[in-house]
């Protein structure tokens, strides 16, 4: 028997090695390529060693004119988090701990949606915000005009309400004992100092949770940004940026071969925020998310 177990082991640590090298290399190959001259990037067999590290990739990266972009991405953290937390924090209550006709069924079919791929609906979100009344020069019926693409509204509509960011507070908030709020009422606390004075401090993991998954989301985000804001350069975020940044470059006059060192530059900026947030979040992170796999669905 204890042999067995000791094969199984073995068999276990083996594996998730090779897992690791197999999902690890792809990164260090990135960050290792982004620090190696073109020349040496060919002369490449398995992983690039760079001489020295050198910043002179990423300084040309940097020169592509990218602030724009992070402002604007920035703007939308900042406005998407805001709302995020908000709406899962309060909506959360709300079907945890409030009681009304319905509630179940209005929860569910919240979170059917989650079961629609975003692809599915691209299209007519592209035509709801085209059409949209007496915007972007359209009359009252919707046309004439271009609507809200290539506008503003466009990066701060979509996505307001994130049914699993609720899903997963709402959880949370299943698993705190009622007799912390009857407490409180007791006391005279009022909801808000109930929810920010009571609950915050304990949903602390799973909040950090949200804040980490929209951040990555937010910051990664390409395809809506390419559909609805892609003929405005004001309006660039930060993925789409670099997108455009890495095929300029490929695409320079006068390049002989393509600059794959600065490519991997422009990829591994793209990288480093939402890996430092995550980082810096990890404890409370995985906090947040082990709490939903105890309480269930």
């Amino acid at each position: 028997m204890r042999r067995n177990v000791a094969i199984g082991k073995v068999a276990t640590y083996t594996y998730l090695c090779l897992a690791c090298v197999v999902l690890l290399y792809p990164l260090f190959f990135m960050v290792l390529g982004s620090f190696v001259t073109l020349d040496q990037y060919h002369r490449t067999k398995v992983i690039p060693i760079p001489n020295n590290l050198s910043l002179i990739e990423f300084s040309n990266v940097l020169e592509g004119g990218l602030e724009k972009a992070l402002l604007v991405t920035l703007k939308r953290i900042v406005w998407y988090l805001t709302l995020t937390l908000g709406v899962s924090l309060f909506g959360g209550y709300v079907f945890s701990r409030l009681k009304f006709p319905g509630k179940q069924a209005l929860f569910m079919f919240f979170l059917s949606g989650l079961m629609i791929p975003g692809i599915l609906i691209s299209l007519p979100t592209y035509m709801l915000l085209a059409r949209w009344p007496l915007a972007g020069g359209n009359s009252i019926t919707g046309v004439g005009g271009h609507g809200f693409v290539n506008e503003w509204p466009s990066l701060f509509i979509l996505g307001m309400v994130d049914i699993f960011a609720l899903f997963l507070v709402k959880q949370n908030y299943d698993m705190l004992p009622i007799e912390y709020e009857e407490a409180a009422i007791m006391d005279g606390a009022g909801l808000l100092t109930i929810i920010f004075r009571i609950y915050v401090p304990m949903l602390k993991p799973v909040l950090t949770a949200v804040t980490v998954i929209s951040f990555v989301g937010i910051w990664n985000d390409y395809f809506y940004p390419m559909l609805l804001v892609a003929g405005n350069v004001e309006l660039t975020p930060i993925a789409l940026a670099v997108q455009r940044l890495i095929y300029s470059f490929s695409t320079k006059e006068g390049v002989a071969m393509t600059p794959f060192p600065t490519l991997f530059a422009a990829a591994t900026l793209m990288c480093m925020p939402p890996v430092l947030v995550y980082l810096g979040l990890q404890r409370y992170f995985v906090q947040g998310l082990v709490g939903i796999g105890l309480k269930g669905a």
